[in-house]
């Protein structure tokens, strides 16, 4: 016969994430784009979680990117920090496959700060992707939800939960218990 437990948490659980918020950006006359590294297009500013973000893509690579590289950065135009996972994701318009990028897990993004900038993808491989000339970026953004934070580890104390246990079988339910010197 085995016993199974609840599982014991060590460290405090992650918290819970807000579901994802996307943002889809289309890129109108893509192969028009200048592609001089270093040259940006700027998205206009959305909002997501009460913070202006704005998407830089960069045709033909930042100065930092690999020839032949576009380069997408996802910046934060508000005053205030905050963590966010995020990604992109370009569908293929005949289903082949997507390319995506992810951050995988919680950034911070202080004002101006950015993630993701360098080789994002090939701008040939990206050239397959258009829909009537247009490049479809869908930005996928998601934090922790509001007024949630990740709780202090604090173990549960099982003895409750053991004694209820203990007074419902037949072999363990003879229970004395002792208040004040008398017994009951």
């Amino acid at each position: 016969m085995s016993t199974r437990h609840e599982p014991l948490q060590i460290g405090a659980p992650p918290g819970r994430l807000s579901d994802w918020a996307i943002m889809p950006l289309h890129y109108n006359g893509f192969t028009d784009l200048p592609t001089t590294k270093g040259a940006e297009v700027h998205s206009p500013a959305f909002s997501f979680f009460g913070h202006q973000w704005v998407v830089k893509l960069y045709p033909g690579g930042r100065n930092d990117s690999n020839d032949g590289y576009v380069a997408i950065k996802l910046v934060n135009w508000t005053e205030a920090s905050i963590e966010i996972e995020f990604k992109y994701i370009i569908k293929h318009p005949n289903g082949v496959g997507d390319i995506s990028r992810a951050s995988g897990k919680l950034l911070k993004f202080s004002p101006t700060s950015a993630g993701l900038a360098n080789n994002f993808s090939l701008r040939s491989t990206l050239l397959d992707y258009l829909v009537d000339g247009t490049l479809i970026v869908e930005v996928h953004m998601r934090t922790n939800k509001p007024g949630q934070r990740p709780a202090p580890f604090v173990p549960g104390n099982p003895t409750l939960q053991n004694m209820l246990k203990d007074f419902g079988n037949e072999e363990t339910a003879d229970v004395k218990f002792e208040v004040g010197g008398a017994v009951e």
